[in-house]
């Protein structure tokens, strides 16, 4: 059986990673964009550049359960510049009447 020769490995560098920062959108701003019954919490994702995902969420009671549940109302995608939002959301399309 003839030697076979070892292949040497490079050792690679990982690259430098640079994560998503958190929200630069005040939480006064967010507040006062929508309004939520039995709101619980507000998340502001930065998507790229100054586009943000704004969720919202609130505690949904259910007859049957002693314990709310936590569940996102409303969802925004937003442009913020210059200390205003501006919502990019699609409206959903209108369905026809069935006849």
């Amino acid at each position: 059986m003839p030697a076979t020769k070892k292949k040497s490995f490079r050792k690679v560098e990982p690259e430098a990673v640079t994560p998503i920062g958190k929200s630069t959108i005040p939480q006064s701003v967010l507040e006062g964009f929508a309004s939520v019954p039995y709101q619980y919490k507000i998340d502001c994702i930065h998507i790229h550049s100054d586009r943000f995902r704004i969720n919202y969420w609130s505690k949904h009671f259910e007859e049957n359960r002693v314990v709310p549940t936590n569940r996102i109302r409303k969802s925004f995608y937003v442009q913020y510049s210059e200390g205003v939002i501006f919502d990019l959301t699609i409206p959903p399309k209108a369905k026809p009447a069935s006849k």
